[in-house]
């Protein structure tokens, strides 16, 4: 019998009733699951094997049937077979390198729709979301706080003046929308490398809070798409031009589902004023 594996390149944040969104950071896609489709991954994540998923997940949701479980349970693995998310070998054999490194398309509901309810269906993504299409537009120039526990010190940044655009923050924003346009591994790389091997300190609150205000500033006055992935790498170049280190996150929320970029010092994320918190949303990835 085959024996399943999940790539390194997946990425996963498991929900709080049992759904999960996956991120393959090949193509920077995301694909939401529902409750019955959350727990047949968990399963095949553990045991490797095809049929004992497809018992776990019987034995969770008994008012349904096994063969219609075990039915769901094959279109879903063969889509995520489909689109590289598993593999499948014969026991004792090391997985053949996944197919391919073009994003397949997934099909589904539009975002928004939210997982299914347990009974329905185990398919697998909702929809594939790109990361660069979250619906999130760039706010107005505004001053910034640090997100972090509560009670602790806010950082401010002061506000910019409103006729003049931060010549320092427009350039970072046109950088990262060049990034942007890049393979989302290749993206990935350039991030992390710049934080390892380039960036020599820890930014501070209050740096990146600044940096986040230039660059939202800019933002508002450009005619063209920036939001949340864009500001927040953009916020990460200006840090790095100073070779001060942040970390750049990535995060998913359900009901309906959505997905937010942001920033973060040692102290917390760092967003603005005019935004609300990010208590809802799961970070699939952090560079």
């Amino acid at each position: 019998m085959n024996r399943l594996h999940v790539p390194d390149f997946v990425q996963e944040s498991p929900g709080d009733h049992g759904d999960a969104v996956l991120l393959d950071t090949r193509s920077g896609h995301c694909f939401a699951m529902n409750p019955v489709a959350g727990l047949l991954w968990q399963e095949w994540r553990r045991s490797r094997d095809f049929e004992t998923g497809v018992r776990v997940t019987a034995h969770h949701f008994p008012a349904l049937s096994r063969d219609l479980i075990r039915h769901d349970a094959r279109q879903l693995a063969d889509a995520l077979l489909e689109r590289g998310l598993l593999t499948a070998c014969p026991a004792g054999e090391q997985p053949d390198p996944p197919p391919g490194e073009q994003p397949v398309a997934a099909t589904g509901n539009g975002p928004g729709d939210g997982p299914g309810p347990p009974g329905t269906t185990a398919g697998p993504a909702r929809r594939a979301h790109p990361l660069a299409d979250d619906a999130r537009s760039a706010a107005g120039p505004a001053e910034v706080t640090m997100a972090a526990d509560p009670g602790a010190q806010a950082f401010r940044s002061s506000r910019l003046p409103v006729r003049r655009t931060p010549p320092l923050g427009l350039l970072c924003l046109l950088i990262a929308l060049v990034l942007i346009r890049l393979p989302f591994p290749v993206l990935l790389r350039v991030v992390r490398w710049t934080s390892h091997h380039w960036c020599r300190l820890d930014a501070t609150g209050a740096q990146a809070a600044a940096a986040l205000a230039a660059v939202r500033q800019a933002a508002a006055r450009y005619p063209g798409r920036a939001a949340c992935l864009e500001i927040s790498l953009a916020a990460l170049t200006l840090l790095a031009l100073r070779r001060r280190r942040t970390t750049w996150c990535i995060g998913t929320a359900a009901d309906p589902y959505r997905f937010h970029a942001w920033i973060e010092t040692e102290a917390g994320p760092v967003m603005a004023t005019d935004e609300q918190g990010i208590d809802a949303f799961r970070r699939i990835l952090t560079t």
